[in-house]
């Protein structure tokens, strides 16, 4: 490679980072936390810790869920949706979406009682931020799609910058060196260590992205309107025909259990989740909502159709087993770790930059990094402390997350570096380590000793105890001098 076209590379390579990296780091994070949002929701309800996880589906329970969706239907509320007990989660859901999020009654499985389990976005949370940084539809969308294309130059301007060292990168981590050194080593280190990882995971998520970030395409046609004609000749959705028969033949019929069932045109729909599988096709069965009659049944997808099914399930990890979801768990702090170092150890090489710019992006680093890491434990711990039957309790925990966010983003703007970063980090390990005892003083005695809440606990323990040791080991380095 030329010195002209290694240079135009690294010019790239250095301003599409940059301009993307903050969000990009937003969207590796949240993404990674949003592979486990199943079993991140059931954490933030402790109350369904007492469903033991074999538990079976009862018609029983499914005719309660039918009485719910009949009175919802009846009130005039938008259409709800089942959510069908799974390995992930054993409980019987009735969901509707709020704007945000879906939220609706937890029911136990067996009895059909309704579970007091507090209102809560939960690992919703998380994945709808991954895709829409918050923003409203489309617009939030669209940035994520740009950023994924933004990403996907930088990813390959990355590789043919270090193509010759591939290997060598493998071995090379100087923690003892100067901080742009070891910045450097770590972000490369990152990079090629999860290489065919950061390669899958940008490009899938550019094809699912790519009707967002494109949206000139029109890859179905709405069908003509026409006047005088009702579109929908009965306007109540809730099923009519007995829920639980439905059940058994559509689990007959798949030859898997249905996972969720949709409502819709005077139509249900069970559809079951592939488990175990990279393939996101669902397979379903359709009845007539109103006689319970079977009309239809999902046909053999085209090689093609696979194609991007196999490229969806890649990138969303839905139906993943636990062994893979968390290797994608891995890949995905992997390029947290790697966008994060690469920001900083921009900064760090920039000090012929005039002043403003080069602490304004220092600053940046610290509010949006550290203090992105800061708002994901503290939607955990007001997930525990505000009172379990408030009303609004999903508003407030978004809220709380944000406003740490922000009171993060003040510090890094208002104080001395050097100060903004310890207040930051000491409140990310105080709020790691608490997070453990909070949740054994709050949660039900039958949730304490389960493989989730150890699991989820001691992460939010080991977060806490790397922010503390931040502040050891890279004492007098905040300035990256």
């Amino acid at each position: 490679m030329t010195p002209a076209r290694r240079s135009r590379l690294a010019w790239l390579h250095r301003w599409a980072g940059l301009v993307t990296g903050w969000a990009a780091f937003a969207i590796f994070v949240t993404g990674t936390l949003a592979l486990f949002d199943t079993e991140l929701t059931r954490w933030m309800q402790p109350e369904t810790a007492l469903i033991p996880h074999n538990a079976r589906l009862t018609p029983r329970a499914i005719d309660r869920a039918q009485q719910i969706l009949l009175e919802s239907d009846h009130a005039g509320d938008p259409p709800s949706f089942l959510l069908l007990p799974e390995p992930r989660d054993p409980t019987l859901r009735v969901l509707h979406y709020d704007g945000h999020s879906f939220v609706g009654p937890v029911l136990d499985p067996q009895t059909g009682q309704t579970l007091p389990a507090r209102q809560t976005e939960g690992g919703n949370f998380f994945f709808n931020f991954h895709y829409t940084l918050r923003i409203p539809s489309p617009w939030g969308e669209r940035l994520v799609a740009g950023i994924a294309f933004a990403f996907a130059a930088i990813v390959l301007s990355g590789v043919l910058l270090h193509l010759k060292r591939l290997v060598p990168d493998y071995f090379t981590l100087r923690l003892k060196a100067s901080m742009a050194r070891s910045l450097l080593d770590i972000h490369v280190l990152t990079g090629s260590a999860m290489l065919p990882f950061h390669i899958m995971i940008t490009w899938t998520g550019l094809i699912l992205t790519a009707e967002n970030a494109l949206p000139v395409l029109q890859f179905e046609q709405p069908a003509p309107i026409q006047e005088g004609v009702a579109q929908q000749t009965n306007p109540h959705w809730a099923p009519q025909a007995s829920l639980s028969r439905m059940l058994q033949q559509a689990h007959a019929r798949l030859g898997i259990a249905p996972s969720y069932v949709l409502f819709d045109d005077g139509k249900t729909t069970l559809s079951g989740i592939r488990q175990n599988s990279l393939n996101s096709n669902d397979l379903s069965v359709t009845f007539d909502s109103q006689s319970g009659e079977f009309l239809s049944k999902t046909r053999e997808a085209s090689q093609i159709e696979d194609a991007f099914y196999i490229l969806n399930g890649l990138h969303l990890g839905r139906s993943m087993g636990p062994m893979l979801r968390w290797l994608w768990f891995g890949g995905g702090l992997a390029s947290s770790v790697m966008v994060a170092s690469g920001l900083i150890y921009y900064t760090a090489r920039q000090k012929k930059q005039p002043a403003k710019t080069f602490h304004l992006a220092q600053r940046l680093n610290i509010a949006l990094i550290g203090g992105l890491v800061t708002a994901c434990l503290s939607i955990f711990v007001f997930n525990r402390l505000i009172p379990a039957l408030w009303a609004a309790r999903s508003t407030l925990e978004v809220a709380g997350f944000f406003g740490v966010w922000a009171g993060c983003l003040l510090l890094a703007m208002f104080l001395p570096l050097n100060k903004s970063w310890r207040i930051i980090a000491w409140t990310t390990g105080v709020l790691g380590l608490a997070i453990p005892a909070i949740d054994g003083f709050t949660a039900p005695l039958a949730a304490w000793g389960t493989p989730l809440h150890l699991s989820v606990n001691s992460l939010c323990a080991l977060t806490g105890l790397i922010a503390l040791g931040s502040l050891r080991m890279l004492p007098d380095q905040v300035r990256h001098d």
